[in-house]
Protein backbone atom coordinates (compact mmCIF):
# COMPACT_ATOMS: atom_id res chain seq x y z
CA UNK A 1 0.00 0.00 0.00
CA UNK A 2 0.99 3.29 -1.17
CA UNK A 3 1.58 5.95 1.90
CA UNK A 4 0.68 9.50 1.59
CA UNK A 5 2.27 12.12 3.36
CA UNK A 6 1.10 15.14 3.47
CA UNK A 7 3.72 18.09 3.71
CA UNK A 8 2.52 20.89 6.41
CA UNK A 9 4.66 24.15 6.88
CA UNK A 10 4.36 25.66 10.20
CA UNK A 11 4.98 29.97 10.36
CA UNK A 12 5.75 31.27 13.13
CA UNK A 13 3.88 34.90 13.98
CA UNK A 14 5.87 37.30 16.20
CA UNK A 15 3.33 37.89 19.31
CA UNK A 16 4.85 40.97 21.28
CA UNK A 17 5.64 40.84 24.70
CA UNK A 18 2.76 41.21 27.54
CA UNK A 19 4.62 44.20 28.63
CA UNK A 20 5.09 45.86 24.94
CA UNK A 21 3.15 48.52 23.80
CA UNK A 22 3.41 51.29 21.18
CA UNK A 23 5.14 54.66 22.35
CA UNK A 24 3.06 57.66 23.07
CA UNK A 25 4.09 61.55 23.57
CA UNK A 26 1.83 63.32 24.88
CA UNK A 27 2.38 67.13 25.75
CA UNK A 28 1.43 68.52 28.53
CA UNK A 29 -0.81 71.84 27.82
CA UNK A 30 -3.35 72.63 24.37
CA UNK A 31 -1.07 75.57 23.59
CA UNK A 32 2.22 77.07 25.02
CA UNK A 33 3.66 81.10 24.82
CA UNK A 34 7.26 80.94 22.98
CA UNK A 35 10.25 81.23 24.93
CA UNK A 36 7.80 79.82 27.68
CA UNK A 37 8.38 75.96 28.68
CA UNK A 38 7.16 72.91 26.65
CA UNK A 39 6.97 69.75 28.87
CA UNK A 40 6.20 66.28 27.22
CA UNK A 41 5.33 62.99 28.55
CA UNK A 42 6.23 59.82 27.13
CA UNK A 43 6.05 55.90 27.33
CA UNK A 44 6.43 52.94 25.71
CA UNK A 45 10.13 53.25 25.72
CA UNK A 46 12.81 50.96 26.49
CA UNK A 47 13.68 50.74 30.27
CA UNK A 48 16.49 53.30 31.05
CA UNK A 49 17.29 54.05 27.27
CA UNK A 50 18.53 57.60 26.02
CA UNK A 51 15.97 59.01 24.12
CA UNK A 52 16.10 62.03 21.84
CA UNK A 53 13.44 64.84 21.59
CA UNK A 54 13.47 66.59 18.41
CA UNK A 55 11.93 69.16 16.15
CA UNK A 56 11.83 72.92 14.74
CA UNK A 57 14.39 74.54 17.14
CA UNK A 58 14.40 71.78 19.35
CA UNK A 59 16.50 69.03 20.54
CA UNK A 60 16.80 67.50 24.37
CA UNK A 61 17.27 64.27 25.72
CA UNK A 62 17.42 62.23 28.49
CA UNK A 63 16.87 58.81 29.44
CA UNK A 64 13.45 56.71 30.34
CA UNK A 65 12.60 55.46 33.51
CA UNK A 66 12.58 51.46 34.72
CA UNK A 67 9.08 51.42 33.37
CA UNK A 68 9.83 53.25 29.78
CA UNK A 69 8.17 56.43 30.59
CA UNK A 70 10.16 59.91 29.76
CA UNK A 71 9.84 62.91 30.63
CA UNK A 72 11.00 66.27 29.27
CA UNK A 73 10.89 69.78 28.80
CA UNK A 74 12.13 72.42 26.30
CA UNK A 75 12.08 75.99 25.61
CA UNK A 76 9.09 76.51 22.83
CA UNK A 77 9.46 77.23 19.50
CA UNK A 78 9.78 80.75 18.07
CA UNK A 79 7.44 81.81 15.40
CA UNK A 80 9.73 84.25 13.88
CA UNK A 81 6.90 87.32 13.82
CA UNK A 82 5.70 89.88 16.67
CA UNK A 83 2.21 89.76 15.09
CA UNK A 84 -0.26 87.70 17.30
CA UNK A 85 -1.01 84.15 16.12
CA UNK A 86 -0.13 81.16 16.30
CA UNK A 87 1.91 78.20 14.64
CA UNK A 88 1.92 74.03 14.61
CA UNK A 89 5.20 72.41 15.13
CA UNK A 90 5.71 68.75 14.98
CA UNK A 91 8.24 66.95 17.74
CA UNK A 92 9.41 63.52 17.68
CA UNK A 93 10.92 61.64 20.63
CA UNK A 94 12.99 58.47 19.16
CA UNK A 95 14.83 55.51 21.38
CA UNK A 96 18.29 55.91 20.92
CA UNK A 97 18.34 51.47 21.32
CA UNK A 98 15.09 50.20 20.05
CA UNK A 99 14.75 53.03 17.64
CA UNK A 100 11.28 53.10 18.64
CA UNK A 101 9.44 56.85 18.02
CA UNK A 102 6.60 58.58 19.06
CA UNK A 103 5.62 61.85 17.54
CA UNK A 104 3.12 64.99 18.56
CA UNK A 105 2.18 68.43 17.49
CA UNK A 106 1.81 71.07 19.13
CA UNK A 107 0.70 74.61 18.88
CA UNK A 108 2.74 77.87 19.81
CA UNK A 109 1.36 81.65 20.44
CA UNK A 110 2.73 84.99 20.49
CA UNK A 111 1.68 86.13 23.54
CA UNK A 112 0.89 89.96 22.06
CA UNK A 113 -1.76 92.39 20.50
CA UNK A 114 -1.73 95.04 17.73
CA UNK A 115 -3.89 97.25 16.15
CA UNK A 116 -4.42 98.03 12.14
CA UNK A 117 -2.42 100.89 10.82
CA UNK A 118 -3.51 104.11 9.46
CA UNK A 119 -3.87 107.30 10.30
CA UNK A 120 -7.12 107.96 11.84
CA UNK A 121 -9.03 109.56 14.99
CA UNK A 122 -8.15 107.83 18.00
CA UNK A 123 -12.07 107.34 18.88
CA UNK A 124 -12.19 105.66 15.32
CA UNK A 125 -12.57 101.93 15.44
CA UNK A 126 -10.17 99.70 13.95
CA UNK A 127 -9.09 95.80 13.81
CA UNK A 128 -7.75 94.63 17.33
CA UNK A 129 -5.83 91.44 17.52
CA UNK A 130 -4.69 89.07 20.18
CA UNK A 131 -2.93 85.79 20.56
CA UNK A 132 -1.68 83.54 23.74
CA UNK A 133 -4.35 84.78 26.44
CA UNK A 134 -5.55 80.97 27.18
CA UNK A 135 -4.54 81.19 31.06
CA UNK A 136 -8.20 81.58 31.73
CA UNK A 137 -10.53 79.92 29.30
CA UNK A 138 -14.11 81.04 28.81
CA UNK A 139 -13.09 84.70 30.53
CA UNK A 140 -13.34 88.06 28.67
CA UNK A 141 -10.04 90.22 28.19
CA UNK A 142 -10.25 93.89 29.53
CA UNK A 143 -8.21 97.06 27.91
CA UNK A 144 -7.12 99.12 30.75
CA UNK A 145 -5.92 103.05 28.98
CA UNK A 146 -4.04 105.28 31.07
CA UNK A 147 -2.38 108.74 30.92
CA UNK A 148 -0.34 110.53 33.09
CA UNK A 149 -0.34 107.31 35.81
CA UNK A 150 -4.33 106.96 35.73
CA UNK A 151 -6.10 104.69 34.31
CA UNK A 152 -8.91 106.84 31.78
CA UNK A 153 -11.12 104.20 30.93
CA UNK A 154 -10.95 100.51 30.64
CA UNK A 155 -12.54 98.55 27.77
CA UNK A 156 -14.18 94.70 27.70
CA UNK A 157 -12.82 93.70 24.24
CA UNK A 158 -14.81 89.97 24.43
CA UNK A 159 -13.97 86.06 25.12
CA UNK A 160 -10.29 84.73 23.26
CA UNK A 161 -11.04 81.49 21.25
CA UNK A 162 -9.04 78.22 21.18
CA UNK A 163 -6.19 76.57 22.35
CA UNK A 164 -4.08 79.70 22.11
CA UNK A 165 -6.46 82.01 23.38
CA UNK A 166 -6.80 84.52 19.74
CA UNK A 167 -9.02 87.00 19.39
CA UNK A 168 -10.34 89.91 17.02
CA UNK A 169 -12.04 92.50 17.98
CA UNK A 170 -13.98 96.40 16.38
CA UNK A 171 -12.91 99.25 19.23
CA UNK A 172 -11.06 102.32 19.44
CA UNK A 173 -7.71 103.25 19.64
CA UNK A 174 -8.59 104.70 22.81
CA UNK A 175 -11.87 104.63 24.30
CA UNK A 176 -13.33 107.14 25.69
CA UNK A 177 -14.27 111.00 24.09
CA UNK A 178 -11.59 113.20 22.67
CA UNK A 179 -8.49 111.33 24.76
CA UNK A 180 -5.42 113.39 25.58
CA UNK A 181 -2.99 114.57 23.12
CA UNK A 182 0.41 112.75 24.27
CA UNK A 183 1.58 109.02 25.01
CA UNK A 184 -1.04 106.54 26.30
CA UNK A 185 -0.13 103.05 28.42
CA UNK A 186 -2.60 100.38 27.35
CA UNK A 187 -2.89 97.15 29.48
CA UNK A 188 -4.24 94.14 28.31
CA UNK A 189 -5.88 91.48 31.01
CA UNK A 190 -8.58 89.34 32.57
CA UNK A 191 -9.12 91.74 35.00
CA UNK A 192 -12.23 94.48 35.76
CA UNK A 193 -10.50 96.84 37.23
CA UNK A 194 -6.38 97.76 36.71
CA UNK A 195 -4.08 96.01 38.84
CA UNK A 196 -0.13 96.83 38.49
CA UNK A 197 0.30 92.78 38.89
CA UNK A 198 -2.18 91.22 37.25
CA UNK A 199 -1.30 87.66 35.84
CA UNK A 200 -1.49 87.61 33.03
CA UNK A 201 -0.96 91.17 31.31
CA UNK A 202 0.70 92.65 28.38
CA UNK A 203 0.94 96.21 27.97
CA UNK A 204 2.01 98.64 24.66
CA UNK A 205 2.00 102.48 24.15
CA UNK A 206 -0.10 104.53 22.21
CA UNK A 207 0.35 107.93 20.89
CA UNK A 208 -2.00 110.39 20.18
CA UNK A 209 -1.64 113.82 18.42
CA UNK A 210 -2.83 116.72 18.32
CA UNK A 211 -4.58 117.75 14.41
CA UNK A 212 -4.78 120.89 13.04
CA UNK A 213 -7.13 122.16 10.72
Amino acid sequence: MRRIVLATTIGAAFVPSAGASAATLVPDQGCYVEHGAVTLHGSGFGALDLVNLSGPQVFESGNADANGGFTVTSPAPLLGTIAPGSKSFTLAATDQTTQVTASTTIKVATATFATSGGVASATAKRTWTFSGLFQRPGKPIYGHFRFGGKTRSTYRFGVPKGACGELKAKAPLIPGASPTSGKWRVQIDFEKRYSPTAKPRLSNTATVFRSFR
